[in-house]
């Protein structure tokens, strides 16, 4: 088992590197085509005086032009010498959004590599939505933090682990990811008004299953708040000295307003190690 199509959404020049460091040593693993996609920023319509009017507006798409040809030129020499096919992509959202067409052409793709949002970023509005990734597409996406170390393949690694379908989803999507690891962590967390429950102890069903791949893994538990859970995974895989951390992303459409769920909301917001989510 392994990814043969990876599809890399290379979209920010000061991160280029950091996602390249990450993609690379998969792709070169898995022995996978490794597609570089980079995606024009839409347009906006801005509302205008007349009844069906509006003025289309640009300045940002041609002020990111340039950026392209860096960030092509950077994938090309990061790749130059790597013994996997490898191909470059540029897409114009027009009038769409970016993250729809990172979705359409991430859903033929085993996985997808992206960053970390950084709502300081100038064209961040335009280009990032990471949360959606694995919620439309329908592939395992792996997050790569804006900060801190990044050790790919992973040498450890957690699972936070619910038994949900999400949690289920993601687990097994990152066995390719997992075969060369030395140890798993499979964590639950249980809420406060959870922890005097009897009942076996929560991923103790799923381990044998690690144990068949060839993935040695312990098991642990720990308690937060509702509203504590995501802290409480990173500061587990923090004590673990995890390279990757390994969850389902939880999350629903309210109208038509993206709404995540907190545990996901909260570690992707603090994120400082890579994170393969599943939905």
């Amino acid at each position: 088992m392994s990814y043969k199509t990876i599809l890399l959404y290379l979209h920010d020049i000061r991160r280029a590197g950091r996602l390249l460091e990450a993609a690379l040593p998969i792709a070169r693993q898995m022995g996978a085509h490794l597609i570089a996609l980079n995606v024009m920023p839409p347009y906006v319509v801005l509302p205008g005086g007349e009844v069906g009017g509006g003025v289309t507006v640009d300045a940002h798409r041609e002020s990111y032009r340039p950026e392209i040809a860096q960030l092509k030129a950077r994938f090309l020499e990061a790749t130059r010498l790597e013994q996997a096919s490898v191909e470059w992509r540029e897409v114009d959202a027009n009038f769409s959004s970016a993250v729809a067409v990172v979705v359409e052409h991430g859903r033929v793709c085993d996985l997808i590599i992206a960053n970390q949002k950084d709502p300081e970023w100038t064209l961040s509005e335009f280009l990032e939505e990471p949360e959606r990734l694995p919620m439309e597409s329908g592939r395992p996406v792996v997050l790569v933090p804006n900060h801190g170390k990044i050790v790919v393949p992973p040498k450890r690694a957690t699972i936070a682990w619910n038994g949900r379908r999400e949690a289920v989803r993601a687990a097994f999507d990152a066995l390719p990811l997992l075969a060369g690891v030395d140890e798993v962590n499979l964590l639950s967390i249980r809420s406060h008004r959870e922890r005097g429950l009897e009942g076996d102890f929560p991923g103790a069903d799923f381990a044998p299953v690690l144990d068949r791949h060839g993935i040695k893994c312990v098991l642990s538990q720990s308690s937060a708040t509702d509203d504590g859970v995501g802290a409480e995974i990173l500061r587990q895989a923090d004590a673990f000295g995890s390279d990757l951390l390994v969850m389902g992303v939880y999350g629903h459409s309210r109208l038509r307003e993206f709404v995540l769920g907190g545990a996901s909301r909260d570690v992707l917001a603090k994120l400082n190690r890579p994170v393969l989510m599943s939905h």
